[in-house]
């Protein structure tokens, strides 16, 4: 029995990205990615079942880590923390601007792909999904906050999910845009000063 030939997978994959980077998944050939590979396209389909299934190939590292950050999230029960430890969770807007960064920056390529050329597959709206189910989470802080008398009451679901969106938005764009390190580190204290948490929903003291 012939050996199977490994090189190729880490060699399509890398075609793949480029072909998907640049023209979509809808615009990418699985004629040129092969190509590009130098591989057959019979090599393909004894390795995926088509086009989509190779996009999946490329984007699941980066959809595995994005759900783990819900998964992390969830983890804490929000009614367990101090009010201490709530309000800290909203302040310091450019410290934690920092640590999302540092986590999206170690999927820049994937997520890039995921967000700008999945139209057409199964993720195109995985972004939208993955948005709303983080801000369920964030909301479950929120009321905790209000309930506590912490957070000004009038700050709705709606709101406070438009608000995330946005924020969200300043996170990606830097890795939409491919932006330097250097670049994104003075982004960071930028995002920082426009959008400041605490002020946004009303955090006060007892």
């Amino acid at each position: 029995m012939a050996n199977r030939d490994t090189s190729i997978d880490p060699r399509l994959i890398k075609s793949a990205k480029k072909h998907f980077k640049k023209y979509g998944f809808l615009g990418a050939q699985l004629s040129k990615i092969c190509s590009d590979a130098g591989v057959t396209t019979g090599a393909v389909y004894k390795r995926y079942k088509g086009k989509e299934e190779l996009f999946e190939a490329v984007v699941s590292d980066t959809v595995d880590k994005m759900n783990s950050i819900l998964s992390e999230a969830r983890q804490v029960d929000p009614n367990t923390l101090s009010d201490e430890q709530l309000v800290t969770v909203w302040a310091n807007t450019e410290e934690n601007t920092k640590v999302w960064y540092n986590r999206l920056l170690e999927m820049k390529e994937g997520l890039g792909i995921l967000l700008n050329c999945s139209d057409g597959t199964k993720y195109s709206r995985f972004h939208d999904e993955w948005l709303d189910k983080m801000s369920d989470i964030d909301f479950a802080y929120l009321k905790v906050l209000q309930d506590r008398g912490l957070a000004d009451t009038s700050v709705t679901k709606l709101e406070l999910h438009i608000m995330v969106s946005a924020m969200w938005q300043l996170y990606t764009e830097p890795v939409i845009h491919e932006m330097s390190d250097e670049e994104v580190a003075h982004h960071c204290r930028v995002a920082g000063r426009l959008f400041n948490w605490s002020d946004a929903i009303g955090i006060r003291t007892k």
